[in-house]
């Protein structure tokens, strides 16, 4: 039995990595693909997914930010005793 909650556990997150690392484009693919077969009730949440599977990912690197910041050299001042 443990080996079988491992075996759950350990492809839950291989399809989590693989969500993660996986291009804009076979992700709106894939839930496109998933939406036709999904329930009503689905439909909506995995449209809702379709329209955040632009920015996924970006949303806790910030590496693209605009904001300008203060890069201001001051020199360092030695004061002889």
């Amino acid at each position: 039995m443990q080996t079988f909650v491992t075996y759950f556990i350990v492809a839950i997150a291989l399809i989590y990595a693989a969500w993660l690392f996986m291009p804009n484009a076979a992700r709106r693919w894939l839930i496109s693909r998933l939406a036709t077969v999904a329930s009503a009730s689905q439909r909506a949440r995995l449209v809702r997914l379709q329209a955040s599977a632009e920015n996924a990912g970006c949303s806790t690197c910030k590496g693209c930010e605009t904001d300008a910041k203060d890069n201001s050299v001051r020199p360092i001042r030695l004061h002889r005793q």
